[in-house]
C-alpha cells in the first residue's frame, strides 16, 4: 500500500476511472458498498483522491423498494455533490411490491424523491399501479434530462371520466424512449411528438394505430398485440420509421401492416403463418416504397415453393433474413435460393433457429451456400453469403457418407472465408457442431 500511495495523482486517477463499471450501481438493501464509497473506505489517502475524482460520482442506479427508499435520501445528499460540474446521469427502478395499491409512505417517498431530483434523472423504470403513478401527477415538475421511460402497471384499472390521466412524465424535453408495458396506452400522456423509440406491450391493434398517429418523428417501434378492436383509424403513414418489431402477434401483426406506411422501414419482425398474411406484407412492402434490409420471420409449417417466390419477389432488396422456429417447410425456401439466383439478390447473411426436433439436410445445406458463395461470372448476384448460422436441437447428419462429403463442402467455405456456425441445443445446453469459438 506505500508504493501505491507514492503514485502521482493523475495515475491514481486514471486507475479509479478504469475500476468503473459501464453504470455504477448504488444498490441500497444489499450489504455490499457501491465501488467509489469502496475505494473511499480504503485509507485516508484514497478516500481524498476519490472524492476528488468526479467521474466516480456523476453515474448512479437506484433499484428501489417501497420499504428502501427513505435510506436513499441521505446517500443521494452526499453522493451527488461529488460529481462537480459534470453531467449526472441517475437511474431509477421501483419495484412496488404491493402491486394493488396505489397508497402509502412507500409511494409518498417515492413522489418526493422524483420530484427533489427531477432535474438529473436520465432513465426511471416504474413497477406500479395506475392509481400509484397518477398520484405522480401532483409534482408537475419538469424532467429536464429524462431520456427514457419505461412503465408496467400491472393489472388494468379502467379510466373513467372522473379520473385524470397519467402525466407524470409529460413535462420531459428530451424524452426519446418510452417502454409502457400496460393497457391501454390512451391513457398516458407523453411528449409523443418527440419520441423516437417506442414499445408497447399487450396493446389491441385500434390502440396501437391511434397511438402511432401521435407519433410522427419514431424511428424505432415494437410492440406485442393481443387483440383486435372494433374502431381502427383507416391509415397511419410514419415517414422516419426504421425497424418495426411485431413479436408473438401471430395473424394479428401482418394485419397491422394493412393499415401501415413505412417508407424508411429497413427492418422488420413478425409472423407469416399463411398466405393472406404473405399478402398483407408484400403489399405493404409495394405500397410502402421501402428497401427493407432485415427480416426476421416465423414462417408457417406448410409454406410451399410458391409462398416463398411471393415473399422473395417483393424482398429484393433484404440482405438480412432470420427465421425463427423453422419448420421442414423451410426447404422449399433453401431449394428456391439455391435455383434462382435472382431471389434476394443482395442476400449476405442467413440465420435459422429450429426450435422442433427435425433432421437437417445437409447435401441441401451444402448446396445452397456454395451457390451462394461460388458465384459463376455472368450471372446477376451481385454479392455472396458472407454469414450462415444454423441452431438445432439435432446436428445435421454429417456421420453418414453423403453427410461427410457435405462436411468437407462446408470446411472448404470457411477456408474460403465464409463466416459459417452450426449449433445444436437441447435440455443440457448449447454445442458447438460445426463452425469457429
Amino acid at each position: 500500500m506505500t508504493a501505491v500511495l507514492t503514485l502521482p495523482f493523475d495515475i491514481i486517477y486514471q486507475v479509479f476511472v478504469y475500476c468503473l463499471p459501464p453504470e455504477a450501481d448504488v444498490l441500497p438493501w444489499r450489504r455490499e458498498a457501491p465501488l467509489p464509497l469502496l475505494l473511499a473506505g480504503v485509507c485516508r489517502e484514497w478516500r481524498e483522491a476519490a472524492l476528488a475524482t468526479h467521474e466516480l460520482w456523476n453515474t448512479m442506479h437506484l433499484y428501489l423498494f417501497a420499504h428502501t427508499i427513505l435510506k436513499v435520501g441521505p446517500l443521494l445528499d452526499f453522493w451527488i455533490p461529488r460529481a462537480g460540474n459534470l453531467p449526472l446521469s441517475m437511474s431509477l427502478i421501483f419495484n412496488m411490491e404491493d402491486n394493488s395499491s396505489g397508497s402509502g409512505a412507500g409511494v409518498d417517498a417515492l413522489d418526493s424523491l422524483i420530484a427533489h431530483y427531477a432535474r438529473h434523472w436520465t432513465s426511471i423504470r416504474l413497477r406500479m399501479p395506475i392509481p400509484a403513478l397518477r398520484r405522480l401527477n401532483s409534482s408537475m415538475v419538469e424532467f429536464s434530462c429524462l431520456t427514457k421511460v419505461v412503465l408496467y402497471c400491472g393489472l388494468w384499472v379502467p379510466l373513467d371520466d372522473a379520473q385524470a390521466p397519467v402525466a407524470a412524465f409529460s413535462n420531459s424535453p428530451k424524452l426519446r424512449e418510452l417502454h409502457v408495458l400496460s393497457k391501454p396506452v390512451s391513457q398516458f400522456v407523453f411528449p409523443w411528438d418527440r419520441l423516437a423509440t417506442l414499445r408497447l406491450e399487450t396493446t389491441t391493434v385500434g390502440d396501437c394505430l391511434r397511438t402511432l398517429a401521435r407519433v410522427p418523428s419514431l424511428v424505432d417501434f415494437t410492440t406485442r398485440l393481443w387483440d383486435w378492436d372494433e374502431s381502427v383509424p383507416t391509415h397511419v403513414s410514419l415517414p422516419r420509421l426504421e425497424s418495426l418489431t411485431l413479436p408473438q402477434s401471430h395473424t394479428r401483426g401482418p394485419e397491422l401492416l394493412h393499415f401501415l406506411t413505412l417508407p424508411a422501414l429497413q427492418r422488420l419482425g413478425l409472423d407469416l403463418e399463411g398466405q393472406r398474411q404473405i399478402r398483407h406484407c408484400t403489399s405493404f412492402v409495394t405500397r410502402s416504397s421501402c428497401s427493407l434490409r432485415r427480416l426476421s420471420v416465423r414462417l408457417g409449417p406448410l409454406w410451399t415453393r410458391g409462398d416463398f417466390v411471393r415473399l422473395f419477389v417483393a424482398l429484393d432488396s433484404l440482405e438480412g433474413l432470420e427465421v425463427r422456429q423453422a419448420t421442414r417447410s423451410l426447404d422449399a425456401g433453401s431449394e428456391l435460393l439455391k435455383d434462382e439466383a435472382r431471389m434476394l439478390p443482395n442476400l449476405m447473411s442467413l440465420n435459422i433457429k429450429r426450435t422442433m426436433p427435425e433432421e437437417e439436410d445437409a447435401a441441401l445445406l451444402a448446396d445452397l451456400l456454395e451457390s451462394r458463395w461460388n458465384i459463376p461470372a455472368g450471372t446477376s448476384l451481385p454479392v455472396r453469403l458472407k454469414f450462415f448460422k444454423l441452431s438445432s436441437p439435432l446436428a445435421p447428419p454429417f456421420t453418414d457418407v453423403k453427410g461427410g462429403e457435405a462436411v468437407h463442402r462446408l470446411a472448404r467455405l470457411r477456408v474460403a472465408g465464409m463466416d459459417l456456425q452450426i449449433t445444436s441445443s437441447d435440455r443440457i445446453g448449447r454445442v458447438l457442431v460445426f463452425g469457429r469459438r
